[in-house]
């Protein structure tokens, strides 16, 4: 079976920034391996840029054709004189890949199809947030389907890569333009290789981390805090080794558009509270860090005192994002 790879694949960010020459060998790859065949041989006119064409062609093959989620990161190549050899390897040895894209691409139209229900593009971005928060399990497994998108979407698990990818799958199918970005993030073991997305939304484009968001789901209330970020706040944490769409509009967070932007601590008094199913979330940017002091002893009494947390949760609780400045809430009801 050849394995359908779309137009908005084709023509992805990547490969819209290849040359003419790297243009031809990114598409004869495409036919190559959507038609099953894993080794694609062709000759090419600028031999000394072999090296340099093929990662151009890597990258736009890996981070922006999520159809060909069978074959493993690591492309090999070799060449001889202006003859290159790309050599591609089947992640999903011994099984049927045909069946294995009706899957796939069968519960991306589901949700594509849910989706787009929504009246604007930012509410349909949101709905894809919380089905990725609640359907797909972060994994920091290297190898193998976790980076692909029939790993997030059948299997149910993936690292950053896989949620990228199945993001842009689910957003192609509903016409908005979504790029897979990568690089490298800061967590607490040092800055590691990731992977997140920029989605554009009416006009404007914005950045979005949804693995960071199903690691941050509580109670299954979804993680809001990496969606709609301008580029200023992403940096705050993630590193990109390409260069991509600006993204300038500070608007979108969900604490600026839920009044959680503060001056002061009493200005918690004038959050939006969001329900979250049967729960509540609220976000609140600070003017300042907290000290270890006020996060023991004091954010709970804010709660209770500013945000009448009895009013809408039996129990209620936070975390604390320091790189962002950010103060999450959450109100459960059980």
């Amino acid at each position: 079976m050849k394995i359908p790879v779309s137009e908005s694949s084709r023509n992805n960010y990547y490969a819209r920034r290849l040359s003419s020459e790297e243009r031809a060998i990114f598409d004869a790859c495409v036919d190559g391996v959507s038609s099953g065949n894993l080794t694609v041989k062709l000759n090419v006119s600028s031999p000394e840029r072999i090296e340099e064409m093929a990662e151009h062609v890597f990258e736009a093959i890996n981070y922006g054709c999520p159809e060909l989620f069978y074959v493993e990161q690591n492309i090999r190549f070799e060449w001889e004189g202006n003859r290159i050899t790309f050599e591609f390897t089947d992640k999903y040895p011994g099984e049927n890949i045909g069946e294995l894209w009706k899957n796939l691409n069968a519960e991306a139209e589901r949700m594509a199809a849910i989706i787009c229900k929504f009246p604007d593009t930012r509410s349909r971005i949101e709905r894809l947030n919380r089905y990725l928060c609640a359907r797909v399990k972060p994994v920091s497994v290297m190898s193998g389907s976790y980076g692909d998108a029939y790993g997030a979407l059948i299997r149910k698990e993936a690292r950053c890569e896989g949620f990228a990818k199945a993001a842009m799958l689910i957003m192609s199918k509903c016409g908005i333009e979504c790029i897979i970005a990568h690089g490298t993030a800061n967590t607490r073991g040092g800055a590691e290789d990731h992977a997140w997305n920029i989605i554009a939304c009416d006009g404007k484009y914005y950045q979005f981390d949804f693995t960071w968001n199903a690691g941050a789901v509580f109670n299954g209330i979804e993680g809001v805090v990496y969606n709609f970020l301008d580029d200023e706040e992403m940096a705050k944490e993630h590193n990109p080794e390409s260069v991509y769409p600006a993204c300038n509009d500070n608007t979108m967070s969900f604490w600026a558009r839920n009044n959680g932007i503060m001056k002061y601590h009493s200005d918690l008094s004038k959050i939006r509270i969001v329900p979250s199913g049967k729960n509540y979330v609220a976000v609140a940017r600070l003017p300042g860090k907290l000290t270890e002091y006020e996060i023991d002893n004091e954010v709970m009494d804010w709660m209770h005192d500013e945000l009448a947390a009895y009013n809408f949760g039996v129990s209620y609780t936070f975390s604390y994002n320091e790189p962002m400045d950010l103060l999450v809430f959450y109100f459960i009801n059980k």
